[in-house]
C-alpha cells in the first residue's frame, strides 16, 4: 500500500510541473511574437506628403539664399535633414505638422 500511494504522488508532481513547463513556454511564446507584432520604429517610413512639403520647404529655404552664401545653404540642408529624421521617428506624421515637434508649421 505504501509502494502504490508513493507512485501516485510522484506521477502526481511530475503532471504539475508538466503543467507548469508547458503554461511557462506558452506563455514566453506570447511574449515573444506579440513583440514582434508591433511597429518598429527603425522602420518607420515618412509619408510621401511629407516629403514633399519638406522638399518645399528646402526649396524655399535656399531660395531666400543669396547668391554664393554657403553658410545659408547648409543650414537649409542641415534643417531639411533635422525634418527628414524627425518624421521618421514620429509616431503618425501627417501634413501639415508631420512630426511631433512642430518643425513644419508655417
Amino acid at each position: 500500500m505504501v509502494a502504490a500511494s508513493a507512485v501516485v504522488r510522484s506521477r502526481a508532481r511530475e503532471e504539475t510541473f508538466m503543467r507548469k513547463l508547458t503554461a511557462g513556454v506558452v506563455g514566453l511564446a506570447v511574449l515573444v511574437l506579440g513583440a514582434g507584432m508591433g511597429p518598429s520604429p527603425a522602420l518607420a517610413k515618412c509619408p510621401r506628403e511629407c516629403k514633399v512639403q519638406i522638399r518645399m520647404q528646402y526649396k524655399a529655404c535656399k531660395a531666400a539664399c543669396a547668391k554664393g552664401d554657403k553658410a545659408c545653404k547648409q543650414a537649409c540642408r542641415a534643417a531639411k535633414k533635422a525634418a527628414k529624421a524627425a518624421c521618421k521617428v514620429a509616431p503618425n506624421p501627417t501634413p501639415p505638422t508631420c512630426s511631433p515637434s512642430g518643425a513644419f508649421l508655417h
